[in-house]
Formats: structure tokens, C-alpha cells, sequence
């Protein structure tokens, strides 16, 4: 699993550091980033949800959320299509 921590950072910076994230897994993986705002939240959760991979979210306090992406193995070739 790769964490990544997006914590303070605004849209659409933890989208893009997660999608480097699964980038690097280059395969099968778990990438879970920390936010701290629920935009980022559905920002994440759209992206998953357009390259058709699982997530799922998760509300830790006040100013923290997690939102875990699953990869499958092909992912890598489903990230890169889009550039």
C-alpha cells in the first residue's frame, strides 16, 4: 500500500499526487490519501469512478479523511491512456 499525504493541499493537487501514486504501483496496489476537506473527497472518488477502479472513503475527525483506491492489474495501462 502507498499512502499519500494531501493534507492542506488544494484542489486538484491530491488528485494528481494520487494519480502518481497509482502510476507507481504499476500494477495491482492500494493508494490511501489523506485530505482534509470533503471536495477532495469527491474529487478522488469521480476520479476512481472514471478510470473504474474501487474506492472507498472514510471520515477520521473534523479536518481528516481517507479515501483508499484499489488497482487492478491493469491499471497502469488505464492511468496512462488518458495523457
Amino acid at each position: 500500500m502507498v499512502q499519500v499525504n494531501a493534507i492542506g493541499d488544494a484542489c486538484p493537487i491530491p488528485v494528481i499526487k494520487t494519480l502518481h501514486a497509482l502510476q507507481d504501483l504499476n500494477g495491482a496496489g492500494t493508494v490511501q490519501t489523506l485530505v482534509d476537506n470533503e471536495i477532495a473527497v469527491q474529487n478522488l472518488t469521480k476520479m476512481a469512478n472514471h478510470k473504474q477502479l474501487k474506492s472507498q472513503s472514510e471520515k477520521r475527525s473534523n479536518t481528516e479523511f481517507r479515501v483508499q483506491i484499489e488497482a487492478g492489474e491493469n491499471a497502469a495501462g488505464t492511468l496512462t491512456k488518458d495523457r
